[in-house]
């Protein structure tokens, strides 16, 4: 009896340790122990900045070396349809013109002419002297290009305008241009004598500087004659026009200079105002080009 009473004891003790040896097992399975890098870390090495490679002059070039736009050249050069001049008004002997056309009637680029005559004859150069009528005479010749009242104009100078728009061109070099006392829209005024005018109006040398600069605060054209020079921020504009068949053209001050710009009657007319017609396209497309040329 006490035989089995310790083998049952004995028995006992084994199935406790048994038990005893599983539960410490367990948590070997499911936490692992410790490794030694946890215990003790291993120090990461900093890794050594990439240095950027400095840019050589190709990559970065320098201001002088930055590559610009290259644009088409503007030049009117070898064409026998358009034609345009310019001129600085710091140096206005410097005149270069390209291109050509076959004729330069005036046209309307004529009223500013016999107005000029008109302030030099009338008033002895000094607008301060005109009448309240006569200053609205040479508004409407120069903005809205009214042949009404430019003929009131033309016939109140003393002696007709040939004498007196002839003084006045030679005065300042023009030693083509013909003056008529009739018609002067049918005259050839060349655009280089035309740039010739207009920079000394800008210069203030044509009757006097006051009577200059009278003429160009006037050359401002109503809104549906403002194409050509006038989409491009002209200061001061007057425009030529007559038919279909016949030339466009335009002068005045663009950012210094002085310019005018004709077409051979390219492109579509249009009816303008005073029921002639002009090439607006056309003269839309000179002036853009211009812009270009003169940078």
């Amino acid at each position: 009896m006490r035989a089995r009473y310790a083998v049952l004891v004995a028995s006992l003790a084994l199935v406790a340790a048994c038990s005893a040896g599983t539960q410490q097992a367990a948590p070997t399975s499911t936490s692992p122990a410790p490794s030694v890098t946890s215990a003790t870390p291993t120090p990461t090495p900093t890794p050594t900045p990439t240095r950027k490679p400095t840019p050589t002059p190709k990559a970065t070039p320098s201001p002088k070396a930055s590559p610009t736009a290259v644009r088409p050249s503007s030049s009117l050069k070898g064409d026998t349809r358009n034609a345009w001049a310019f001129a600085p008004l710091s140096n206005p002997s410097a005149v270069v013109v390209e291109g050509s056309v076959p004729s330069s009637k005036a046209y309307s680029t004529s009223k500013v002419l016999i107005v000029a005559a008109f302030l030099d004859t009338v008033v002895d150069g000094d607008p301060k002297r005109l009448s309240t009528a006569q200053r609205s005479l040479i508004t409407r010749a120069l903005t809205a290009s009214d042949g009404d009242a430019v003929l009131q104009l033309q016939y109140a100078i003393p002696g007709g305008p040939a004498a007196a728009g002839t003084r006045i061109l030679r005065g300042i070099g023009d030693r083509q241009t013909v003056v008529p006392n009739s018609r002067l829209g049918g005259m050839q005024w060349s655009v280089r004598e035309q740039v010739r005018f207009m920079a000394a109006l800008g210069n203030g040398t044509v009757v006097s500087p006051a009577a200059s600069a009278h003429v160009l605060s006037q050359m401002q054209p109503i809104t549906p004659h403002r194409w050509g020079l006038g989409t491009i921020g002209a200061s001061a504009i007057k425009g030529g026009w007559l038919r279909a068949d016949t030339e466009t053209r335009q002068m005045g001050i663009y950012r210094g200079y002085a310019v005018a710009i004709i077409t051979a009657h390219v492109g579509p007319a249009v009816l303008q105002t005073d029921g002639d017609s002009a090439h607006v396209a056309q003269m839309n497309t000179l002036a853009a080009r211009l812009k270009a040329r003169l940078g």
